[in-house]
């Protein structure tokens, strides 16, 4: 067992050195800085991230990410697994491989495709500078989402045991019942997986974002992605790397509530 074990960490010591030079060496030259004014060597320890606290724009934007998540993950989870259903059930592998294709196209295309389609709405092509722009944002978070959540969804809906549905169904389980009895708890870890990605995928969006409303968007559609590069813009490196040591910290404290939340809802399923 001993043997193995190193035989384990060998084998991950590159995984672990990229990792270090790549990402962790980086965060700590990065939170090194943050302490300091400026370019300068002046230390003035924590000030910069206090005066994140305080700023108005990146309140605004952390504002704007947590209304995203809490909209387009219930949204997501709810049309990805009702599609995964039809796909396993009737529509075949072909159909759920055609949900992925939004999530492979060209930042330009979405956001073209997305001014067809407000034109069609008959909006204003001043639609950008105002709330619309907002709520565009959110269908191309969505669109470019939902095929992972059906492919995830659609994996583990076909892992699970044909007798166990026709057991529920014999007892008179409808499909309702089979959907929130049996198979939503079956398929929880791939709920899971889907939730980190579109956490994951509402930044890789900002793209979209950028081309929509610019620099300086509608303040509907600013996000921490704006926020940062117009401090990398105007050389404000300090405020810079505090917002990023926050972002990590952030995201690392979501990924570590996820983690609690599955281990208390396998316990309670084990109970």
């Amino acid at each position: 067992m001993k043997r193995r074990n190193i035989q384990s960490w060998l084998l991950a010591l590159p995984a672990l050195i990229a990792l270090g030079v790549g990402y962790l060496v980086p965060l700590a030259l990065a939170f090194y800085k943050s302490l300091f004014a400026g370019m300068s060597t002046n230390f003035v320890g924590l000030d910069n991230y206090t005066d994140l606290f305080t700023n108005y724009a990146f309140g605004l934007a952390v504002k704007n990410l947590l209304r995203l998540w809490c909209i387009a993950i219930p949204l997501n989870l709810v049309l990805g697994v009702l599609l995964a259903v039809l796909c396993v059930e009737a529509a075949g592998p072909r159909l759920r491989l055609a949900f992925f294709f939004p999530g492979i196209l060209p930042a330009a295309c979405v956001v073209m495709m997305a001014t067809e389609g407000a034109s069609l709405l008959g909006w204003e092509d001043t639609w950008t500078f105002h709330e619309e722009s907002a709520l565009v944002w959110l269908a191309i978070v969505l669109w470019k989402t939902l095929g992972y959540t059906v492919l995830i969804c659609a994996a583990f809906l076909e892992s699970i045991p044909g007798e166990i549905l026709d057991a529920a169904k014999l007892d008179g389980a409808g499909f309702w019942q089979c959907l929130f009895r049996v198979r939503l708890p079956l398929i929880a870890r791939g709920l899971g997986l889907c939730v980190i990605l579109v956490i994951f995928n509402g930044y890789r969006c900002f793209r979209e974002a950028y081309l929509i409303g610019g620099e300086h968007p509608h303040e509907e559609l600013y996000s921490l992605q704006n926020f940062l590069q117009n401090n990398f813009s105007n050389m404000n490196y300090a405020r810079l790397e505090a917002a990023s040591i926050l972002v990590v910290i952030g995201v690392f404290a979501v990924g570590l509530l996820l983690a609690a939340l599955w281990k208390g809802t396998q316990r309670r399923g084990q109970s």
